[in-house]
Parts: structure tokens; C-alpha cells; sequence
């Protein structure tokens, strides 16, 4: 057998310089334990522009105000995981409602506690700044969550200054049966929606909606921006750390 001052003998040391990070928009995202999509969809939004590096933090999917702010416990620890010793860009966190329930300025402090001087986004603070760049000033909204959850949704979006003039919900009661909502649910669904009244842009809410692939097509039906949580939130991350992103295909947010 090899004893291991004989092996040190054996082994040949090597020297090694140091090459630069990659020049790409750095992004640390943390997301839910029961997120289906959102990794999916950045994973075609990023492209060669930027790298992202994630974790999750546990949920326990269901809808309720009190489980939605119960994810504010675990979101710093998951941060900390993120790729431990790479400086990043931008931080992110991927549930819409859940920001919504927390509260951006909490969610931005939770998430760049150990990552200090980086600017921060979620899919909601994300959303609303997505709805002033395109002076979108009426702005309809596609639901999955429940009433609980889509009343102070609506509210909030009045409050700081957008009209809403319909709102449609589907009424899921689990985060993990979001994804499984299928494409022509969604177009009768945007359908009924807008039928109901005039409106400048339709927000498509929940990053485990699977709707990114189809935004062009929706918005070629419906001749309105649609705006939907991962494209928002990928759009807003890139501009906050100073890039402007252009990803065609992905609806008119990406290619304004």
C-alpha cells in the first residue's frame, strides 16, 4: 500500500492564475420549495446575458395570507446559499404574492442582508415597475390565487395609483397546481377578462404560471402588452443592474 509520503512524491504540483467572473449579469434568486416554472423560464430568458444562481426556501403551498408571509422565516438562509463566495449583481426573489404579503422593502432587506450594497427585486415590485414602463395606466389582471389572496393584491394596485378594471381569478388553493393550469384555460380566461372592460395591459400573475412561451401569442390575439411574473422579474433584475434586456419572443416587455 501507498503511504502517503510516497504519494506526495508521486504527485506533481501545478501553479494556476486566476481568470475573471464571467462577464454576465450576476443574478442570486432564491424560490419556492414548490415553484415548477420559474427556473425553467429564466433558464430561456438569461441566455448569454446573464448567469443565475438560486436556492429555495420552503413552502408549504397553501394559499393563505399566514402561510405566504410564513416564507419571510426561511428567505435569508437561503440567500446565504447562494453561490458562497461569487459576488452577485442583483438579488431576487421568485413569489409573487408572497412579496405582496411580506412587503417589498422587508423582502429586499431579507434578501441582501449577508449580500450588502446590491440592489434587489421580486416579481411584484417587478410587476408595477413593468406597468409604469410601458404607461400602462389601467391595468387588468389573470389571478390563480384565492380571494384571500387577490383582495389585498387589488387594493395594493389602487392604492398606489393604478386603475384596475377587471380582475378574473381561478380560485387555486395550492401553489403546485398553478403550473398545471393549461394554455386554452388561460386564453378563455384573459378572454372573459377583457371583455368586461377597456383596459392598457393585462398582468398575468404567479411565477408558476406557464405562460412565458405563450405571451407573443396572447398578445397577437388580444393586440395588449401582457405582462407575466418571471418575464417582469427578469426584465427588472437586468435594468436594475444596469442592462437592458432584449429577449424576443418573450412579449413586448423584453422587447421595448
Amino acid at each position: 500500500m501507498t503511504t502517503k509520503q510516497e504519494f506526495e512524491a508521486l504527485e506533481i504540483p501545478l501553479n494556476y492564475t486566476k481568470s475573471t467572473r464571467p462577464e454576465k449579469i450576476h443574478i442570486g434568486l432564491v424560490q419556492l420549495s414548490t415553484d415548477h416554472s420559474l427556473e425553467v423560464d429564466w433558464t430561456k430568458l438569461s441566455g448569454s446575458s446573464a448567469m443565475v444562481f438560486s436556492s429555495r426556501v420552503y413552502y408549504s403551498s397553501i394559499m393563505t395570507s399566514k402561510a405566504l408571509n410564513d416564507i419571510s422565516q426561511g428567505i435569508t438562509a437561503a440567500a446565504d446559499l447562494i453561490a458562497v463566495g461569487l459576488p452577485m449583481d442583483v438579488m431576487a426573489f421568485g413569489c409573487t404574492s408572497a412579496s405582496m404579503v411580506i412587503g417589498s422593502k422587508k423582502i429586499e432587506a431579507l434578501l441582501t442582508i449577508h449580500h450588502p450594497g446590491i440592489p434587489a427585486t421580486n416579481p411584484w415590485e417587478a410587476a408595477k415597475a413593468a406597468f409604469r414602463h410601458l404607461n400602462t395606466g389601467k391595468v387588468s389582471i389573470f389571478s390563480p390565487y384565492p380571494t384571500e389572496v387577490n383582495y389585498p393584491l387589488y387594493q395594493e394596485l389602487r392604492a398606489e395609483g393604478f386603475d384596475i378594471p377587471a380582475i378574473g381569478a381561478l380560485r387555486i388553493q395550492n401553489d403546485t397546481d398553478i403550473t398545471t393550469v393549461s394554455l386554452d384555460s388561460m386564453i378563455k380566461g384573459v378572454e372573459k377578462i377583457l371583455d368586461q372592460a377597456k383596459t392598457d395591459a393585462l398582468f398575468m400573475s404567479c411565477t408558476n404560471l406557464r405562460i412565458l412561451d405563450h405571451l407573443e401569442k396572447l398578445e397577437s390575439i388580444f393586440d395588449i402588452p401582457i405582462i407575466c411574473s418571471n418575464q417582469a422579474m427578469f426584465w427588472h433584475a437586468m435594468t436594475l443592474a444596469g442592462k437592458s434586456p432584449k429577449c424576443k419572443g418573450f412579449g413586448r416587455l423584453l422587447n421595448s
